[in-house]
């Protein structure tokens, strides 16, 4: 399979509606280079044809009524085809194939969750799609204004507080899942991801909040510049298995003496549960999940608790429905996990209190 190349000034084209809108946006390129060379070029020209000169005297302008209504009609013909052009262009990626399939995403701050049919929900911040299907991403923010892009198939679209907006997309291409270190590492288009292995990138390209000092060891989705997720295009069978059994555990903990355990601590770097909760102790703006399992404490509403089972998952998918005492200034965000999931990260906490 030959690797998509890019241009000058655009990635390689990875989904259908990529070369509509490339071809789009070089035909506004040209018609800019063409008349900005046209006006700068007779400015120069008229300036010194008509520069002043001893024994010449300037004469005031005639009146070319022609030419007037010339330069004033002619544009707006190819201002009606621009637009129909462009809109058309729009109507195309707005408006999904009715076999599209449907994935639910999520903003925060300064996160992405994607949640797939069946009420399937990946790690954060990682989106897998299916090679050559339509899929149609229904988005909503859950605090501030976001806003979701992926160079590669050139789809752009805000995240709004209090409302759904929609785009879609088919991508054309597996993703290069070539091992890394580092964006170098990986071909046109891609980035390093998470798992250490190239893919494609989605960004936030709207100016979602200011950085908080929220740090982690990877800088990565700890303000509004490095709010990313990693994006997979799988082929249709890899996409129908994960539906089917749910995201699986890394394979680094693959013969793993507690395969759980080593799952939930993946979990708590990749979903940045790091970025409140300290596993050492530590001061952090949550509560340490050092010696958290079983611990007994109260609630700012006058309330106790234990840290059992069901109280881990309450904090995970509620967690303002009770505030620990001391973290009433805490604001967390829910986490749809899928049981799996949840069961990993209580099993990674029981580790850290023994």
């Amino acid at each position: 399979m030959t690797e998509p190349q890019g241009t000058l000034q655009l990635p390689p084209q990875l989904s259908t509606i990529a070369p509509e809108v490339d071809d789009m946006y070089y035909v506004i390129y040209w018609i800019s280079v063409v008349f900005f060379v046209a006006i700068v070029g007779a400015t120069v020209y008229f300036s010194w044809k008509y520069r002043r000169r001893p024994g010449h005297s300037s004469k005031p302008p005639g009146h070319a009524t022609a030419l007037e209504i010339a330069w004033t009609v002619a544009p707006l013909f190819l201002l009606v085809w621009l637009f129909h052009a462009g809109f058309t262009t729009y109507l195309h990626g707005t408006v999904a194939p009715q076999n599209a399939r449907d994935i639910r995403t999520r903003a925060m701050q300064w996160n992405w969750e994607f949640e797939h049919e069946g009420g399937v929900i990946d790690e954060l911040n990682v989106l897998k799609i299916p090679v050559g299907e339509p899929v149609r991403i229904i988005m909503s923010s859950s605090d501030v204004l976001h806003s979701f892009f992926i160079p590669a198939f050139r789809v752009k679209r805000d995240a709004v507080p209090g409302m759904y907006t929609t785009l879609w997309f088919e991508a054309t291409e597996l993703t290069d899942t070539r091992a890394c270190e580092t964006d170098a590492d990986c071909p046109e288009a891609h980035m390093c991801g998470r798992a250490g292995e190239c893919v494609l990138p989605l960004f936030c390209t709207e100016y979602c909040g200011a950085p908080q000092g929220i740090t982690d060891s990877a800088g990565r989705n700890t303000n509004h510049s490095t709010m990313l997720a990693d994006v997979r295009v799988i082929t249709r069978e890899a996409y129908d298995e994960f539906l089917e059994l749910g995201p699986p555990p890394p394979a680094e903990c693959e013969g793993s003496e507690n395969q759980p355990a080593c799952w939930g601590e993946k979990l708590y770097t990749s979903n940045g549960c790091n970025a409140c909760h300290s596993a050492d102790g530590s001061a952090a703006p949550g509560p340490t999940w050092q010696g958290l399992w079983g611990r007994q404490g109260s609630f700012v509403d006058g309330g106790n608790y234990v840290a059992d089972e069901n109280y881990i998952r309450e904090s995970i998918l509620q967690p303002q429905a009770h505030i620990v005492t001391g973290y009433a200034a805490v604001n967390m965000p829910p986490y749809r996990l899928s049981d799996r999931q949840i069961d990993a990260i209580i099993a990674y906490m029981r580790t850290l209190s023994e």
